[in-house]
């Protein structure tokens, strides 16, 4: 009976090890992919991330779910060439969390002909993209100007900063700037709101300025700021304004308004603004009572010309709020809400100075610090994102 029991078992023995040897049977592999935040997050494992591995041979898909370090492990990985991808949702709340912005982001990550064997158990790496809310936004605004040794009015040294208050390098290519149109208040007796007021999906402009660039020459780094002078030299020297608070000499941008009789110098060692269109005189004056200013991208030529009403001067530029990225008021007191020329939905409230030529400046609040970056305060208020300064602080906080 044993030597039976031999018999008969042989056979079995034999076609097991036939199977394990059977030509085309293809080992797998056990893989992890590690799927992080962007660098400029406040954590880098992303939790609860769904993530895709297409076949290219056969466009088979296996999905998982990382877990608390970030990591989602597929097991039997058959070898061949694979599309990695990874998707994460924040919520407001999430995204806040993680960079300072109160506001939904959907982050996406993609890797393709990745190449698995069954040689290793390798682990992968994929890397979130994608930028929260906050964007570009307007950092500093000085408009009011300084007094000369003499007791003369100085305007020369006014800027305007822009900062990027997002958690990606975004480009500047495109950017327009440009000044709402309208008093900033009973300057005189007989100053009269804006009359576009009663519009309050678009900013009548009067001004319109725009960085050069084919799309990606001008980038700028999450954190970082240009400066645009009304004049890109510096102001404290003798000649000038000794008086005056900023050096503007390094400034990124100038906004030089060439004309005829050459009364607007040309800064030679800061590069100039394209101007798209100009209604003020020899030079880009902001109010010193009191701006509005914008920044947003569009195609300026699609852009609708409106006649003042009632007046000859040169039609305003209208545009729309759902083009404008930031915005910016300041009026001449706390009397003057009725004279506001930003709508609401993009500029709740407006700051005012002290008086005019006092050298005070408005910068934007810093709502919190995350990995050594300053996120910027954005509520559509200036009246609660910026404080008043007694001397403006270009590229400084």
């Amino acid at each position: 009976m044993k030597n039976l029991a031999k018999i008969l078992l042989l056979p079995l023995m034999l076609l097991t090890a036939c199977e394990k040897d059977r030509p085309g049977k293809l080992e797998t592999a056990d893989i992890i992919v590690n799927v992080v935040f962007p660098a400029t997050y406040s954590q880098q494992g992303a939790a609860g991330a769904t993530v895709t591995l297409t076949n290219a041979s056969d466009a088979s898909v296996k999905t998982a779910t990382t877990n608390s370090e970030g990591n989602a492990v597929f097991q039997e990985v058959l070898p061949g060439t694979y599309t990695f991808s990874a998707s994460k949702n924040l919520t407001a709340a999430e995204a806040e969390s993680l960079t300072g912005i109160n506001t939904p982001v959907s982050l996406n990550a993609t890797q393709g002909s990745v190449t698995i064997s069954a040689a290793n158990n390798p682990t992968f790496t994929l890397r979130l993209q994608g930028s929260a809310a906050g964007s570009l936004l307007i950092k500093e605004v000085y408009y009011t100007g300084s007094k000369t040794p003499s007791g003369g009015n100085y305007f020369s040294d006014q800027f305007v900063e822009i900062y990027n208050n997002s958690t990606d390098t975004l480009y500047l290519d495109s950017l327009c700037i440009a000044d709402a149109y309208g008093n900033s208040g009973l300057i005189n007796p007989t100053s009269l709101p804006t009359p576009y007021k009663e519009d309050q999906d678009h900013v009548y402009v009067g001004n319109v300025w725009r960085i050069p660039g084919s799309g990606k020459d001008h980038p700028l780094a999450p954190g970082q700021s240009i400066l645009i002078a009304q004049d890109g030299v510096n102001h404290k020297e003798e000649e000038l304004n000794p008086n005056s608070p900023v050096d503007l000499s390094a400034a990124e941008w100038e906004t030089y308004n060439e004309r005829p009789d050459n009364r607007d110098a040309d800064a030679p060692g800061v590069p100039n603004l394209e101007r798209l269109y100009f209604t003020g005189g020899f030079d880009w004056l902001l109010t010193v009572f009191g701006p509005g200013v914008i920044i947003f991208k569009a195609d300026f030529n699609s852009l609708e010309q409106v006649p003042i009403p009632g007046s000859p001067l040169d039609p305003r530029i209208k545009v729309p709020n759902s083009v404008v990225i930031d915005a910016f008021e300041a009026l001449k007191d706390g009397n003057s809400a009725d004279f506001k020329r930003i709508p609401a939905g993009l500029e709740a409230g407006f700051v005012f100075a002290d008086d005019t030529y006092t050298m005070q400046s408005f910068r934007r609040k810093v709502a919190t610090v995350i990995n050594g970056r300053r996120v910027l305060q954005d509520t559509n208020n200036s009246a609660s994102d910026f404080e008043k300064l007694s001397a403006p602080t270009p590229k400084g906080f």
